[in-house]
């Protein structure tokens, strides 16, 4: 499955987003519901539900929202002028259009490394604005078992949301086996993989889901 995935990316060894969410989804990893739209394709009516999201999707532009490459909350009447917009100021990229993803609690990120000295390894933490401010962070070597991950888990000071804080109703469980299918994937990626980014992941009423994606190969 890795090695079909990898053949098929755009471009050889820069996937982008809607590549890596697709990746994310084959291993069982929820995803907004969205479609691509190539560059100089004509916009057909969209089949999701409104209001959706629509993004530039390059591998080449990691920082989306700098360079104006995100729109939100669009509906059903400005659809066809969020598009073409987007697709004048990106004219070689693609454009990501999804569904807008309704959500409780806060936000994770979910990420992968190769440390020089101990090779590939894991990381969960509190994601969004979040993420520079707190670095509220805990890292594990992969591959790693549902357990570990849960002591990752009770590890982080935003623990507390995991485990009921004001009636919370995040599912904990299911986050470990999320970790232990991201820490599986990096392994089975072997000497491809550099880096991973999965931030925002967020738990919504259909269970946790990643809003955004980002993979780095060799």
């Amino acid at each position: 499955m890795i090695e079909s995935w990898l053949k098929n990316i755009k471009h050889e060894g820069k996937p982008d987003e809607w590549e890596v969410k697709n990746l994310l989804k084959s291993i069982g990893i929820q995803v907004p519901k969205g479609f691509v739209i190539n560059p100089k394709e004509e916009i057909s009516p969209s089949q999701l539900t409104f209001p959706v999201v629509v993004k530039v999707c390059d591998s080449t532009i990691l920082h989306k929202t700098e360079v104006g490459g995100v729109v939100l909350n669009v509906f059903e009447e400005t659809y066809s002028e969020a598009v073409l917009s987007m697709q004048a100021k990106f004219p070689q990229s693609r454009i990501l259009v999804e569904e807008m993803s309704s959500y409780s609690g806060i936000e994770f990120i979910l990420g992968g490394l190769v440390d020089p000295t101990f090779g590939q390894a894991i990381m969960i933490g509190a994601g969004g604005i979040l993420t520079e401010l707190y670095k509220d962070v805990t890292f594990r070597l992969v591959p790693l078992e549902k357990e570990e991950a849960l002591r990752m888990l009770r590890e982080l000071t935003v623990s507390a949301v995991l485990q009921g804080y004001r009636g919370s109703q995040m599912d904990m469980e299911e986050l470990a086996e999320i970790i232990v299918s991201i820490g599986d994937l990096i392994k089975k990626l072997g000497p491809h993989f550099s880096q991973l980014d999965i931030n925002p992941l967020v738990y919504t009423k259909q269970g946790w889901t990643a809003l955004d994606g980002m993979l780095v190969l060799n």
